[in-house]
C-alpha cells in the first residue's frame, strides 16, 4: 500500500511549523524583521481565546434564530485560523533565506566559531533556511548575549 506524497507532505509542513514556531525567539526588537514572529504571536492569541468564540458561537446558535449551516461554517473557519498559522510557518521554516539575510547569517556564524560554540566543520552542505537561521540567532542570544553579535558600544555610536 503506497502512501500519497501530498498528504506526508502536508504533514510534514505542520510538523515543520510547530518546530518553528518553538524555535523563534519571541523578542519584541525582531518582530520589526521577521513577520513570522508576529503570526507566531497571533496563534498563541487565537489559542488563547478560540475556545470562548466557539461557546460563545454555539451560544449564540441555541438562543438567537441563527441558522445552523453559519454557525458551522463560522466555527470552522475559527477553528482554521491556528491551523492556517501554522501551515504557513511549516512553509516559511523551509524556504530559503534570501540574499539580504545570508550576510547576516554568515557573521553570526563566524562569531559562533570564534567563540567556539560552533564547530568549522559542523555542517559544510547546511541549507540556509529561515529555520538554520532562526536556530543560529536562538544560539547567538545564548552565547553571545544579543542576537546579532554586535557590541553595545557599537550600535550606540
Amino acid at each position: 500500500m503506497s502512501r500519497n506524497p501530498n498528504k506526508m507532505n502536508l504533514v510534514n509542513t505542520f510538523k515543520a511549523g510547530q518546530r518553528y514556531m518553538k524555535l523563534c525567539p519571541t523578542d519584541q526588537q525582531l518582530m520589526h524583521s521577521f513577520p513570522e514572529l508576529k503570526i507566531i504571536n497571533h496563534i498563541k492569541t487565537i489559542i488563547k481565546y478560540l475556545p470562548p468564540i466557539i461557546v460563545g458561537l454555539i451560544v449564540w446558535q441555541y438562543y438567537m434564530p441563527a441558522q445552523l449551516a453559519v454557525t458551522i461554517l463560522t466555527i470552522l473557519f475559527a477553528l482554521s485560523l491556528p491551523l492556517q498559522g501554522i501551515f504557513w510557518l511549516g512553509r516559511r521554516s523551509q524556504s530559503p533565506l534570501p540574499l539580504n539575510l545570508v550576510d547576516c547569517y554568515n557573521r553570526i556564524k563566524l562569531q559562533l566559531i570564534e567563540n567556539k560554540v560552533l564547530d568549522v566543520n559542523a555542517n559544510p552542505n547546511e541549507k540556509l533556511t529561515f529555520e538554520s537561521f532562526m536556530q543560529l540567532i536562538s544560539l547567538s542570544k545564548i552565547h553571545l548575549g544579543n542576537y546579532f553579535g554586535q557590541d553595545d558600544d557599537a550600535s550606540n555610536q
